[in-house]
């Protein structure tokens, strides 16, 4: 009498599926990349910057992205000719630096670690020993890779529709800082807090909407602030939030965003992992 044939090993394709898997779960991508034994620790920051950048590219944030761009252009096209340069420059930094920039970054970031957090998939990541920070690191870099042809592009394109050519480069540069600032600390509020979005609507309400207005001292704690005094160098127009000094300006944004990331890995750290 023949015997029974073995079972299907678990990587033949009729294998079934063993429950609580990284297959079962819908993470095998995930999985498969912390398992590469072929991919030195160092090696796992670009791998986890794929993994994330692939998540980001939904049909619902590209939608909330795309609408975001659409307004700035459609008030860029409204206020050319109508408006004099000074207006013109005011309208292009409030809702550009103080409104779009923000809203985008506080779209892409907060789900970005969260949402592995929610779904319990960071497990599948920590199957190799790599520090916490690679994958802070990897989230902040793939906001800013989807945030800069969402927004920079899209501002740039606005300057140049309301015929001011020497604010296209300051725009564009404050909008990088911006998504660089913007998108580290939403993707700390998001690792830290299981009502990240919440806490990210409220911060740009409540503190770089509201209280930055109330002092010079509040002011200094604003990231809009500082985004507005790289504007103002490519006018002579007066923006009303430029009270930072350009070195400043600079400084402070990439300040942010290096502390954020790292609260990030200190957030990921004391994380329990199951």
């Amino acid at each position: 009498m023949s015997s029974a044939p073995p079972p299907p090993s678990p990587t033949s394709p009729g294998s079934a599926t063993v429950p609580g898997s990284p297959t079962a779960l819908g993470s095998p991508t995930l999985a498969s990349a912390a398992r590469a034994v072929d991919v030195s620790a160092t090696g796992m920051i670009p791998v986890l910057y794929r993994l994330l950048l692939k998540g980001q590219l939904t049909k619902g944030r590209l939608v909330g992205l795309g609408a975001l761009a659409g307004v700035a252009l459609v008030l860029a096209i409204a206020s050319r000719g109508t408006l004099i340069e000074r207006e013109q420059v005011e309208v292009l930094v409030s809702y550009g630096l103080g409104l779009m920039v923000p809203l985008a970054a506080l779209m892409l970031a907060t789900p970005m670690i969260g949402n592995l957090i929610e779904d319990r998939l960071l497990v599948y990541l920590w199957l190799k020993p790599i520090p916490r920070w690679y994958l802070a690191v990897a989230g902040v870099a793939a906001v800013v890779t989807v945030l800069v042809p969402v927004v920079v592009l899209p501002l740039v394109v606005s300057a140049i529709v309301m015929g001011l050519p020497g604010l296209v480069i300051p725009i564009a540069f404050a909008a990088l800082l911006g998504a660089i600032a913007y998108g580290a600390v939403y993707v700390f509020f998001g690792a830290q807090f299981s009502v990240g979005l919440w806490m990210g609507i409220a911060y740009l309400v409540l503190w770089e909407q509201t209280m930055s207005r109330f002092s010079d001292g509040t002011a200094a704690l604003s990231i809009r602030n500082y985004l507005a005094t790289i504007a103002s160098t490519g006018t002579d127009a007066r923006i009303a939030d430029a009270t930072r000094s350009t070195p400043a300006s600079i400084i402070a944004p990439i300040a942010v965003a290096v502390v954020a990331t790292g609260l990030t890995a200190w957030a990921l750290k004391r994380r329990d992992i199951d």
